[in-house]
């Protein structure tokens, strides 16, 4: 996949799907299904990542290429950008840069400078120069519309079952595996990898939770435990740290994927390592049951549209 970060850039032939795309969620993956419909190159038009969001930038990179996306074009939103016209984004941007045969928003889709672009605009536009615009309505589940301000707060609460559901792939946290204080081989003997993940993020609340991975290109079960690991006694960073069962090897350095599939209890503070231990043996246990549950085939087929 292509990954484009400035405006010095020249495409042919392109589906371009234009949104913030946080989560890349089912509603978005509407857009893309479109797009690859067409047989034209997959343009994802998105905008660099604020604070609070579902992905960071390398991780929605990440999923947007396990969902077939050709090209990744990521543009800063600043003062520059938010002053263009709308028509002027349309001929410099979609016409003369991307070259855009077909361009497929949601329903609700606005642009330009003050926001006055709209789809009548596009579509206006498109009987004059020649290009198609689709439009595709939100999804619904559970009688509510999909949406990324939806899926955070369920995030935000802890519940991840039902994110999950609305994103299509589980919540992930990626990241380079980094050396923490070796506590889980040296002392609770049970190796583990740490994440610290993006600062934008917007992350579920610190505990336990039942987790699926991905490293050296094959799947793991494990368990994980986000936060700041308060039995050790030292303020650390917020991380995460899983323990994958049938991991043999050394990660670290390396980059992983941690899926969030099922919160286990929250984090807490224990008097001894010998009882926190005990504890990781318990919820162990419990994830194991939990993911047994879980098809083999899960993830490779919530990449799919």
């Amino acid at each position: 996949m292509q990954i484009i970060r400035d405006l010095d850039f020249q495409l042919n032939n392109t589906a371009v799907c234009i949104g913030k795309f946080d989560g890349i969620h089912r509603g978005h993956r509407l857009l893309l299904e479109e797009a690859k419909k067409s047989g034209r190159t997959i343009v994802m038009f998105t905008f660099a990542a604020e604070r609070g969001v579902l992905y960071g930038e390398e991780e929605k990179i990440q999923l947007a290429a396990k969902l077939g996306v050709d090209v990744f074009l990521v543009i800063p939103f600043n003062r520059q950008f938010k002053e263009q016209p709308p028509e002027e984004f349309v001929k410099k941007i979609l016409l003369a840069r991307c070259d855009a045969k077909k361009i497929i928003v949601g329903d609700d889709f606005r642009f330009g400078y003050q926001r006055r672009g709209d789809i009548r605009l596009l579509q206006k536009m498109g009987k004059e120069y020649g290009f198609e615009t689709i439009v595709k309505e939100k999804m619904v589940a559970d009688g509510d519309i999909i949406s990324s301000t939806r899926i955070r707060t369920l995030v935000r609460q802890g519940r991840m079952r039902e994110a999950n559901a609305l994103l299509g792939t589980p919540y992930q946290i990626a990241g380079e595996v980094q050396r923490g204080r070796q506590l889980g081989s040296s002392v609770l003997h049970t190796p583990t990898a740490n994440l610290y993940p993006d600062s934008s993020k917007e992350l579920p609340p610190y505990g336990v939770y039942a987790v699926l991975a991905e490293a050296d290109g094959r799947q793991f079960a494990g368990v994980g435990n986000l936060g700041k690991k308060p039995t050790i006694g030292m303020e650390e960073p917020v991380g995460l740290e899983v323990w994958l069962f049938d991991y043999e090897g050394n990660l670290y350095g390396k980059t992983i994927t941690v899926y969030l599939i099922d919160f286990q209890r929250p984090e807490q503070k224990f008097a001894s390592m010998e009882e926190l231990k005990t504890q990781i043996a318990e919820d162990a246990i419990q994830a194991r049951q939990t993911l047994a549950q879980i098809d083999g085939g899960y993830l490779e087929q919530s990449y799919r549209y």
